[in-house]
Protein backbone atom coordinates (compact mmCIF):
# COMPACT_ATOMS: atom_id res chain seq x y z
CA UNK A 1 0.00 0.00 0.00
CA UNK A 2 0.92 3.51 -0.48
CA UNK A 3 1.03 4.79 2.98
CA UNK A 4 1.29 8.38 4.11
CA UNK A 5 2.86 9.90 7.45
CA UNK A 6 2.56 13.34 8.67
CA UNK A 7 5.34 14.48 11.14
CA UNK A 8 3.57 18.12 11.30
CA UNK A 9 5.10 21.77 11.24
CA UNK A 10 8.85 21.36 11.30
CA UNK A 11 11.44 23.88 12.12
CA UNK A 12 14.38 23.15 13.88
CA UNK A 13 14.97 18.86 12.74
CA UNK A 14 17.69 18.65 14.63
CA UNK A 15 16.09 20.16 17.71
CA UNK A 16 15.02 17.67 20.96
CA UNK A 17 12.05 17.48 22.27
CA UNK A 18 8.54 17.26 20.21
CA UNK A 19 10.64 16.25 17.40
CA UNK A 20 12.55 13.42 18.88
CA UNK A 21 9.79 10.75 18.41
CA UNK A 22 8.97 12.61 14.54
CA UNK A 23 12.58 11.58 13.43
CA UNK A 24 13.14 8.92 15.17
CA UNK A 25 9.90 7.00 13.51
CA UNK A 26 10.98 8.37 10.06
CA UNK A 27 14.43 6.63 10.72
CA UNK A 28 13.16 3.31 11.62
CA UNK A 29 10.74 2.79 9.18
CA UNK A 30 13.09 3.48 6.00
CA UNK A 31 15.29 0.73 7.85
CA UNK A 32 12.54 -1.50 7.07
CA UNK A 33 11.97 -4.27 4.33
CA UNK A 34 8.43 -3.77 3.44
CA UNK A 35 6.74 -4.02 0.06
CA UNK A 36 5.18 -0.87 1.46
CA UNK A 37 5.57 2.97 0.01
CA UNK A 38 5.91 6.15 1.66
CA UNK A 39 5.41 9.65 1.37
CA UNK A 40 6.18 11.53 4.29
CA UNK A 41 4.40 15.24 4.60
CA UNK A 42 5.24 17.72 6.90
CA UNK A 43 5.05 21.85 7.09
CA UNK A 44 8.33 24.03 7.02
CA UNK A 45 10.33 26.88 5.15
CA UNK A 46 11.79 24.54 2.80
CA UNK A 47 12.33 20.59 1.99
CA UNK A 48 14.98 19.47 4.57
CA UNK A 49 14.70 15.52 3.35
CA UNK A 50 15.76 13.51 0.73
CA UNK A 51 13.66 10.97 -1.48
CA UNK A 52 14.45 7.93 -1.59
CA UNK A 53 13.68 4.24 -3.18
CA UNK A 54 10.83 3.31 -0.77
CA UNK A 55 10.07 7.18 0.35
CA UNK A 56 9.06 10.48 -0.71
CA UNK A 57 9.19 13.91 1.33
CA UNK A 58 6.70 16.61 0.76
CA UNK A 59 7.19 19.73 2.06
CA UNK A 60 3.43 21.23 2.26
CA UNK A 61 2.67 25.05 1.36
CA UNK A 62 0.15 26.88 2.93
CA UNK A 63 -1.83 27.58 -0.13
CA UNK A 64 -3.42 30.82 -0.25
CA UNK A 65 -6.99 31.31 -2.45
CA UNK A 66 -8.36 35.25 -2.74
CA UNK A 67 -11.01 36.37 -1.00
CA UNK A 68 -12.84 39.76 -2.67
CA UNK A 69 -13.81 42.83 -1.00
CA UNK A 70 -15.73 45.25 -2.85
CA UNK A 71 -15.43 48.72 -1.65
CA UNK A 72 -16.16 52.05 -3.73
CA UNK A 73 -14.63 52.30 -7.00
CA UNK A 74 -12.39 49.28 -6.22
CA UNK A 75 -11.84 45.73 -5.45
CA UNK A 76 -9.40 44.49 -3.01
CA UNK A 77 -8.06 41.10 -2.95
CA UNK A 78 -7.06 39.80 0.34
CA UNK A 79 -5.37 36.35 0.47
CA UNK A 80 -5.95 33.76 3.55
CA UNK A 81 -4.00 30.67 4.32
CA UNK A 82 -5.94 27.51 3.48
CA UNK A 83 -4.26 23.96 3.49
CA UNK A 84 -4.35 21.47 0.84
CA UNK A 85 -3.29 17.83 2.37
CA UNK A 86 -6.87 16.22 1.79
CA UNK A 87 -6.71 17.51 -1.68
CA UNK A 88 -2.84 16.66 -2.32
CA UNK A 89 -3.35 12.81 -0.34
CA UNK A 90 -6.31 12.05 -2.93
CA UNK A 91 -3.82 13.51 -5.94
CA UNK A 92 -0.89 11.29 -4.65
CA UNK A 93 -3.35 8.11 -4.27
CA UNK A 94 -2.26 6.86 -0.38
CA UNK A 95 -4.36 4.37 0.86
CA UNK A 96 -3.83 5.05 4.63
CA UNK A 97 -2.22 7.82 6.39
CA UNK A 98 -0.49 7.90 9.95
CA UNK A 99 -0.56 10.92 12.02
CA UNK A 100 2.15 11.45 14.16
CA UNK A 101 0.97 14.42 15.63
CA UNK A 102 -3.01 15.96 15.25
CA UNK A 103 -3.81 17.48 11.97
CA UNK A 104 -6.52 20.11 12.73
CA UNK A 105 -6.27 22.29 9.90
CA UNK A 106 -9.35 20.26 7.37
CA UNK A 107 -11.35 17.31 7.68
CA UNK A 108 -9.22 13.89 5.86
CA UNK A 109 -11.04 11.72 4.35
CA UNK A 110 -8.22 8.87 3.83
CA UNK A 111 -8.06 6.00 6.42
CA UNK A 112 -5.98 7.49 9.41
CA UNK A 113 -4.24 6.04 12.24
CA UNK A 114 -3.86 8.68 15.16
CA UNK A 115 -0.96 8.87 17.94
CA UNK A 116 -2.08 11.03 20.55
CA UNK A 117 0.58 10.68 23.44
CA UNK A 118 -1.27 13.66 25.86
CA UNK A 119 -4.07 15.78 26.36
CA UNK A 120 -2.61 17.74 28.81
CA UNK A 121 -4.78 20.89 27.92
CA UNK A 122 -7.47 18.95 29.40
CA UNK A 123 -6.27 17.61 32.17
CA UNK A 124 -4.39 21.18 32.97
CA UNK A 125 -6.51 23.92 31.68
CA UNK A 126 -5.56 26.48 33.88
CA UNK A 127 -1.71 26.52 32.53
CA UNK A 128 -1.37 29.38 30.20
CA UNK A 129 0.23 27.36 27.64
CA UNK A 130 -3.48 25.61 27.24
CA UNK A 131 -6.00 28.15 28.43
CA UNK A 132 -5.79 31.02 26.13
CA UNK A 133 -9.00 31.25 24.25
CA UNK A 134 -6.91 30.69 20.57
CA UNK A 135 -5.37 27.72 21.50
CA UNK A 136 -8.06 25.96 23.01
CA UNK A 137 -11.57 26.43 21.89
CA UNK A 138 -9.93 25.83 18.01
CA UNK A 139 -8.22 22.92 19.64
CA UNK A 140 -10.76 21.53 21.11
CA UNK A 141 -13.56 21.50 18.38
CA UNK A 142 -11.27 20.09 15.63
CA UNK A 143 -9.91 17.57 17.94
CA UNK A 144 -13.29 16.23 18.87
CA UNK A 145 -13.86 15.90 14.79
CA UNK A 146 -10.10 14.47 14.32
CA UNK A 147 -10.10 11.72 16.85
CA UNK A 148 -14.07 10.58 15.73
CA UNK A 149 -12.80 9.93 12.37
CA UNK A 150 -9.79 7.89 13.02
CA UNK A 151 -9.55 4.36 12.35
CA UNK A 152 -7.57 3.97 15.41
CA UNK A 153 -5.73 5.76 18.39
CA UNK A 154 -2.19 5.01 19.22
CA UNK A 155 -1.42 6.10 22.85
CA UNK A 156 1.29 5.11 25.37
CA UNK A 157 -0.41 3.40 28.39
CA UNK A 158 -3.32 3.17 30.19
CA UNK A 159 -3.67 6.49 31.48
CA UNK A 160 -3.47 8.67 28.56
CA UNK A 161 -5.77 5.93 27.50
CA UNK A 162 -8.27 6.33 29.99
CA UNK A 163 -7.69 10.10 29.81
CA UNK A 164 -8.87 10.18 25.72
CA UNK A 165 -12.01 7.78 26.51
CA UNK A 166 -13.42 9.77 29.39
CA UNK A 167 -12.47 13.19 27.57
CA UNK A 168 -13.86 12.55 23.65
CA UNK A 169 -16.17 9.62 24.24
CA UNK A 170 -14.25 7.29 22.24
CA UNK A 171 -14.49 3.63 22.73
CA UNK A 172 -12.20 1.20 23.80
CA UNK A 173 -11.83 -0.82 21.47
CA UNK A 174 -10.42 1.81 18.83
CA UNK A 175 -7.58 2.93 21.16
CA UNK A 176 -4.42 1.15 20.93
CA UNK A 177 -1.36 1.36 23.51
CA UNK A 178 2.06 0.84 22.63
CA UNK A 179 4.39 2.89 24.37
CA UNK A 180 7.02 5.27 23.34
CA UNK A 181 9.97 3.83 21.99
CA UNK A 182 13.94 5.03 22.90
CA UNK A 183 14.85 7.52 20.20
CA UNK A 184 17.21 6.50 17.55
CA UNK A 185 19.48 9.77 17.45
CA UNK A 186 21.08 7.97 20.94
CA UNK A 187 22.61 5.11 18.79
CA UNK A 188 25.11 6.83 16.92
CA UNK A 189 25.83 10.41 18.96
CA UNK A 190 29.54 10.60 20.45
CA UNK A 191 29.17 12.98 23.31
CA UNK A 192 31.08 16.22 23.54
CA UNK A 193 32.58 17.01 27.05
CA UNK A 194 33.01 20.45 26.16
CA UNK A 195 29.96 21.95 27.29
CA UNK A 196 30.97 20.70 30.52
CA UNK A 197 34.13 22.81 30.68
CA UNK A 198 33.11 25.90 29.31
CA UNK A 199 30.31 25.51 32.55
CA UNK A 200 32.51 24.44 34.90
CA UNK A 201 31.02 20.81 35.29
CA UNK A 202 32.50 17.89 36.43
CA UNK A 203 31.17 14.39 36.36
CA UNK A 204 28.41 13.77 39.66
CA UNK A 205 28.20 17.31 40.48
CA UNK A 206 25.05 18.37 39.08
CA UNK A 207 21.22 17.33 38.59
CA UNK A 208 19.84 17.99 35.07
CA UNK A 209 16.92 18.97 33.68
CA UNK A 210 16.17 18.87 30.16
CA UNK A 211 12.92 20.78 29.13
CA UNK A 212 11.72 24.47 27.32
CA UNK A 213 10.79 26.62 29.80
CA UNK A 214 6.48 25.75 29.40
CA UNK A 215 5.00 26.71 33.10
CA UNK A 216 4.10 23.00 33.38
CA UNK A 217 7.71 21.97 32.94
CA UNK A 218 7.44 22.89 36.77
CA UNK A 219 10.86 24.76 36.42
CA UNK A 220 10.24 26.72 39.71
CA UNK A 221 10.43 23.31 42.04
CA UNK A 222 13.99 22.73 41.21
CA UNK A 223 14.83 26.11 41.97
CA UNK A 224 12.96 25.60 45.32
CA UNK A 225 15.04 22.40 45.25
CA UNK A 226 18.39 23.48 45.14
CA UNK A 227 17.54 26.37 47.91
CA UNK A 228 17.33 23.28 50.52
CA UNK A 229 20.27 21.25 49.23
CA UNK A 230 21.92 24.38 49.58
CA UNK A 231 20.80 24.71 53.30
CA UNK A 232 21.86 21.13 53.33
CA UNK A 233 25.13 21.56 52.34
CA UNK A 234 24.73 19.15 49.11
CA UNK A 235 26.88 20.03 46.55
CA UNK A 236 25.14 19.62 43.70
CA UNK A 237 24.19 22.39 40.92
CA UNK A 238 20.77 22.39 38.71
CA UNK A 239 21.52 22.51 34.97
CA UNK A 240 18.51 23.27 32.68
CA UNK A 241 18.54 23.46 29.30
CA UNK A 242 15.89 24.35 26.63
CA UNK A 243 14.20 27.08 24.52
CA UNK A 244 12.67 29.63 26.07
CA UNK A 245 8.29 29.15 25.90
CA UNK A 246 7.48 32.07 28.13
CA UNK A 247 8.56 31.17 31.17
CA UNK A 248 11.76 31.70 31.60
CA UNK A 249 12.05 35.09 32.53
CA UNK A 250 10.05 34.17 35.54
CA UNK A 251 12.17 31.55 36.54
CA UNK A 252 15.46 33.81 36.09
CA UNK A 253 13.96 35.99 38.51
CA UNK A 254 13.15 33.85 41.04
CA UNK A 255 16.96 32.46 40.96
CA UNK A 256 17.98 35.71 41.38
CA UNK A 257 15.76 36.48 44.43
CA UNK A 258 17.22 33.53 46.23
CA UNK A 259 20.53 34.23 45.52
CA UNK A 260 20.84 30.97 43.92
CA UNK A 261 23.01 32.66 40.94
CA UNK A 262 26.06 30.05 41.18
CA UNK A 263 24.10 27.25 42.08
CA UNK A 264 21.41 27.56 38.38
CA UNK A 265 23.10 26.78 35.10
CA UNK A 266 20.60 28.07 32.37
CA UNK A 267 21.62 26.40 29.09
CA UNK A 268 19.69 26.91 25.90
CA UNK A 269 19.54 24.32 23.21
CA UNK A 270 21.91 22.07 23.33
CA UNK A 271 23.09 19.81 20.17
CA UNK A 272 22.88 15.99 20.32
CA UNK A 273 26.34 15.74 21.57
CA UNK A 274 26.37 17.99 24.02
CA UNK A 275 23.18 16.89 25.34
CA UNK A 276 24.78 12.92 25.30
CA UNK A 277 27.44 14.12 27.78
CA UNK A 278 25.23 15.76 30.49
CA UNK A 279 23.69 13.03 30.37
CA UNK A 280 26.43 10.78 30.88
CA UNK A 281 28.11 13.10 33.56
CA UNK A 282 25.02 13.94 35.46
CA UNK A 283 24.12 12.98 39.11
CA UNK A 284 20.76 12.11 37.91
CA UNK A 285 18.09 12.98 36.00
CA UNK A 286 14.88 15.23 37.62
CA UNK A 287 11.89 15.97 35.96
CA UNK A 288 9.39 17.31 37.96
CA UNK A 289 6.84 17.98 35.20
CA UNK A 290 3.62 18.03 35.55
CA UNK A 291 2.02 17.20 32.33
CA UNK A 292 2.77 13.32 30.88
CA UNK A 293 2.10 10.50 30.80
CA UNK A 294 5.21 9.39 29.31
CA UNK A 295 8.60 10.80 29.01
CA UNK A 296 11.46 10.55 26.38
CA UNK A 297 14.21 12.67 28.18
CA UNK A 298 13.88 9.96 31.01
CA UNK A 299 14.71 6.80 28.43
CA UNK A 300 17.26 8.93 26.57
CA UNK A 301 18.96 9.56 30.42
CA UNK A 302 18.68 5.71 30.92
CA UNK A 303 20.10 4.76 27.61
CA UNK A 304 23.12 7.11 29.04
CA UNK A 305 23.24 5.27 32.47
CA UNK A 306 22.12 8.41 34.43
CA UNK A 307 19.56 7.53 37.04
CA UNK A 308 16.30 8.67 36.66
CA UNK A 309 14.50 10.86 39.17
CA UNK A 310 10.60 11.81 37.93
CA UNK A 311 6.94 12.63 39.54
CA UNK A 312 4.88 10.19 40.55
CA UNK A 313 1.82 11.69 38.99
CA UNK A 314 0.15 10.32 35.61
CA UNK A 315 1.59 7.65 33.74
CA UNK A 316 5.05 7.67 34.43
CA UNK A 317 5.38 5.00 36.99
CA UNK A 318 3.21 2.78 33.97
CA UNK A 319 6.13 3.92 31.45
CA UNK A 320 9.42 3.62 33.48
CA UNK A 321 8.34 0.65 36.05
CA UNK A 322 11.24 0.20 38.73
CA UNK A 323 13.42 1.43 36.68
CA UNK A 324 12.81 5.23 38.18
CA UNK A 325 12.48 6.72 41.45
CA UNK A 326 9.46 8.83 42.36
CA UNK A 327 8.45 12.35 44.23
CA UNK A 328 6.28 14.36 44.55
CA UNK A 329 6.37 17.04 41.75
CA UNK A 330 4.71 20.23 43.74
CA UNK A 331 7.27 19.23 46.93
CA UNK A 332 10.95 20.27 46.87
CA UNK A 333 11.56 18.61 50.35
CA UNK A 334 10.14 15.39 48.87
CA UNK A 335 12.80 15.51 45.81
CA UNK A 336 16.05 16.62 47.75
CA UNK A 337 14.88 13.69 50.07
CA UNK A 338 14.23 10.91 46.62
CA UNK A 339 18.00 12.91 45.12
CA UNK A 340 19.58 11.35 48.33
CA UNK A 341 18.71 8.18 48.22
CA UNK A 342 21.07 7.73 45.34
CA UNK A 343 23.79 8.36 47.97
CA UNK A 344 22.88 4.52 48.42
CA UNK A 345 25.32 2.58 46.05
CA UNK A 346 22.86 -0.24 46.05
CA UNK A 347 19.86 1.87 44.82
CA UNK A 348 22.01 3.59 42.16
CA UNK A 349 23.10 0.36 40.68
CA UNK A 350 19.82 -1.03 40.47
CA UNK A 351 18.02 1.56 38.91
CA UNK A 352 20.66 1.75 36.23
CA UNK A 353 20.01 -2.05 35.56
CA UNK A 354 16.55 -1.45 35.62
CA UNK A 355 16.91 0.94 33.17
CA UNK A 356 19.21 -0.64 30.73
CA UNK A 357 16.75 -3.27 30.28
CA UNK A 358 13.52 -1.23 29.88
CA UNK A 359 15.07 0.88 27.18
CA UNK A 360 16.22 -2.45 25.37
CA UNK A 361 12.73 -3.19 25.82
CA UNK A 362 10.98 -0.04 24.85
CA UNK A 363 13.37 0.22 21.08
CA UNK A 364 12.48 2.20 18.07
CA UNK A 365 12.31 -1.39 15.74
CA UNK A 366 9.70 -3.30 17.96
CA UNK A 367 7.41 -0.25 17.80
CA UNK A 368 7.62 0.21 14.16
CA UNK A 369 6.95 -3.21 13.20
CA UNK A 370 3.83 -2.83 15.50
CA UNK A 371 2.79 0.00 12.96
CA UNK A 372 3.69 -2.48 10.23
CA UNK A 373 1.14 -4.71 10.99
CA UNK A 374 -1.57 -1.90 11.89
CA UNK A 375 -1.07 -0.99 8.11
CA UNK A 376 -1.11 -4.68 7.10
CA UNK A 377 -4.32 -5.76 8.91
CA UNK A 378 -5.99 -2.17 7.57
CA UNK A 379 -5.09 -3.75 4.19
CA UNK A 380 -8.00 -6.01 4.05
CA UNK A 381 -10.61 -3.85 4.88
CA UNK A 382 -9.05 -1.00 2.47
CA UNK A 383 -9.83 -3.18 -0.30
CA UNK A 384 -13.54 -2.60 -0.13
CA UNK A 385 -13.61 0.34 -2.24
CA UNK A 386 -11.25 2.44 -4.88
CA UNK A 387 -9.41 5.25 -4.49
CA UNK A 388 -10.68 6.56 -8.23
CA UNK A 389 -14.19 6.65 -7.62
CA UNK A 390 -16.23 9.17 -6.34
CA UNK A 391 -18.94 7.86 -3.43
CA UNK A 392 -21.70 9.45 -2.36
CA UNK A 393 -22.64 10.46 1.72
CA UNK A 394 -25.17 7.94 2.90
Amino acid sequence: MRVGIYLGDIKKPESQGDLTYELSFVDEILSQNTSHEFIFYYFGKKNIFKNQDNAKFVCLKYYKKPEISFQPLCVKFYKTPIYSLNYRLKKDNVNVMFFLKPYLHEHIETPYFAVIRDVAHRILPYFPEFNSNRVFEKKEKRLNLFLASASQIITCNDVAKNDIKTIYNVIDEKIVKMSVPCPNWLKNTIDNDLILKSNGLTKNSYIFYPAQFWSHKNHIRLILAAQVMKEQNINLKVVFSGLDRGNKKYIIKKVNSLDLDEDIIFLNYVSQKELASLYKNAYALVYPCLAGPDSIAALEAMYFNCPVLISNNLGYNQQLKKAALYFNPLDEIDIVETIKKLNDIQTRDELLTKGQLLVKELNSKQYIEKCLNMIDNFYLIRQCWSLKESYRDR
